[in-house]
């Protein structure tokens, strides 16, 4: 599992209890996540550059984007890149073992340029494209995981007392409910 991965047990199953109870609880904990997404998303925009990070990446798309040799390479366009960075909540699989997982919250990108742009190097730190972008070794994170590495502290802790507050609020409800 990644390390810059939040776990929360529970949270889909959760939320359903409790919107029984307390809807205004359930509105809560939603708004913590869009918050922390948004300014996560906001922070990993402001690291995209006008310029490109490498001095032979084109600024202007490929006249046939599905050829080999480079030619197809995406174009560095900042919106582009800016705009292809979204958050999503949707249910995905994690792995063959775990089955579908509910994402309470994560930001994905979407445009090729970013994709590559944040991801190449990850699993080889020591590739020659960190080093032609002057990165440091065993550091790969750019624009969205540079944001969460960044800032995961606050958003770990934002979350993780957010959810403890709605579980709280549940099992309250639940105490009420068993003692009438």
């Amino acid at each position: 599992m990644r390390k810059n991965v939040i776990v929360l047990t529970g949270v889909k199953e959760t939320l359903k209890s409790l919107e029984q109870f307390d809807k205004n609880a359930v509105k809560e904990f939603k708004k913590v996540i869009n918050s922390e997404l948004r300014s996560a998303k906001k922070d990993a925009q402001s690291f995209v550059t006008a310029e490109p990070p490498l001095s032979g990446w084109n600024t202007q798309p490929a006249r046939n984007p599905r050829s080999r040799g480079g030619a197809g390479w995406p174009a560095w366009d900042q919106s582009i890149i800016k705009s292809g960075i979204s958050s999503s909540k949707a249910e995905g699989k994690v792995n063959r073992s775990k089955g579908y997982t509910t994402s309470a919250g994560a930001l994905k990108n979407k445009s090729a340029a970013g994709v590559i742009y944040e991801l190449a190097g990850r699993k080889n730190k020591f590739s020659k494209f960190n080093k032609n972008l002057g990165m440091q070794e065993g550091n790969a994170s750019r624009l969205i995981w540079k944001s969460v590495d960044k800032n995961k502290d606050r958003i770990v802790k934002n979350v993780a007392k957010a959810f403890d507050d709605v579980k709280k609020n549940l099992q309250k409800n639940l105490n009420l409910r068993r003692s009438s």
